[in-house]
């Protein structure tokens, strides 16, 4: 029989644009002189918002972890707080939210979901950490980090991808050039646009070229010698943040692993058939967005029916910090962190 938070979850996805519209109808009756002032595109993009907020509620409840549902209530303060926006506005649509699904949902579903979004009502409270910048030119490769990121967010890829090719010329390690350039430099191009900084487009702009430099130093990386041993990378279901897990798969290619990454948004299908067309020994699956974590899950015991037991599964990816360490509870293998421990983490499996 399917549990409460399973069908909660099922029913916050079938309704969504429903209950978006209630919420956000409620909210303006609410506050009028607050949202009246962005005219229609600002209610379409509160229609949106309010939807975007159930998938996390609900996958919070299925998996019964409510940190799943505060963390991405932090987050989005966070990124409120970048727009200018009072904390008061995500606080009324959490109990919008909660009143309007107090309306439209049976007793024990809704007391269940008022149970999380207390929580994320709690989390608000919270203050935020102080936004600090990932790069310091004090850290290894600091000032060719500072400088390449500075070229991204300029838009100057050409001098973005001297600067890397240069510094492998000269003798650099591409394996510290991925940890604390590349990654970095994403994780501070994510920092400067949680916090209204930097537009969206040079979000994507910064990715897309790094992603790009990466490609140019594909010679390097696939000239090491092999070791024998064959991974499968990929991102799962609906998921389109690829950097990461790209990054990972690389690793595995500098330290002699034949690597077969398969990219954004990979089916479960996809993933199976590539595991058994090369005879893989080791699987990497990255999810970023919190309410695929279900779909990780359901991956991961669909591996396990179809595939021999001496595969072996690790996972990683934004999703996962903080909770990266019950790893058990997936049936996976491992968790890593970062490319670096997952390749230490690999071999020590694969020597055991």
């Amino acid at each position: 029989m399917e549990n409460l938070g399973a069908i909660i979850k099922n029913e916050l996805s079938l309704q969504a644009g429903e209950l978006a519209e209630k919420i956000v109808e409620l909210q303006y009756n609410r506050q009028p002189d607050f949202w009246n002032k962005y005219g229609k595109r600002g209610k379409q993009l509160s229609l949106r918002d309010a939807a975007y907020h159930l998938p996390f509620l609900g996958e919070s409840i299925e998996i019964g972890d409510k940190t799943i549902f505060t963390n991405y209530v932090k987050w989005v303060k966070k990124l409120f707080r970048g727009l200018k926006f009072p904390d008061e506005v995500m606080i009324e649509t959490l109990r919008c939210t909660k009143e309007i699904i107090e309306k439209e949902f049976p007793k024990e579903q809704s007391d269940l979901v008022a149970e999380y979004i207390e929580a994320g009502l709690e989390q608000m409270k919270m203050p935020l950490e102080e936004s600090k910048s990932y790069l310091n030119v004090l850290d290894p490769l600091g000032e060719l980090a500072m400088d390449f990121n500075k070229a991204l967010l300029d838009g100057d890829r050409k001098t973005a991808s001297s600067l890397i090719l240069d510094a492998v010329e000269k003798g650099t390690p591409i394996e510290d050039i991925y940890m604390h350039v590349f990654q970095k430099s994403q994780y501070e191009v994510g920092r400067l646009w949680l916090n209204n900084k930097i537009t969206v487009a040079k979000e994507h702009f910064c990715s897309a070229a790094t992603q790009q430099i990466m490609s140019q130093l594909y010679p390097y990386i696939f000239a090491r010698e092999r070791i024998g041993r064959n991974m499968v990378a990929a991102s799962i279901g609906g998921e389109l943040h690829e950097i990461g897990i790209r990054m990972v798969a690389d690793f595995f290619e500098m330290k002699g692993w034949d690597t077969y990454y398969l990219g954004a948004n990979t089916p479960t299908d996809s993933i199976l058939y590539s595991i058994e067309e090369n005879n893989a020994d080791l699987v990497g699956l990255s999810i970023a967005i919190p309410y695929q974590i279900g779909l990780l899950k359901n991956t991961i015991e669909r591996i396990r029916e179809n595939m021999n037991g001496s595969l072996k599964i690790l996972i990683g990816g934004y999703a996962l910090h903080g909770i990266g360490q019950n790893w058990q509870e997936f049936k996976a293998d491992g968790y890593a962190e970062n490319a670096q421990k997952a390749v230490i983490l690999a071999n020590t499996l694969m020597d055991s």
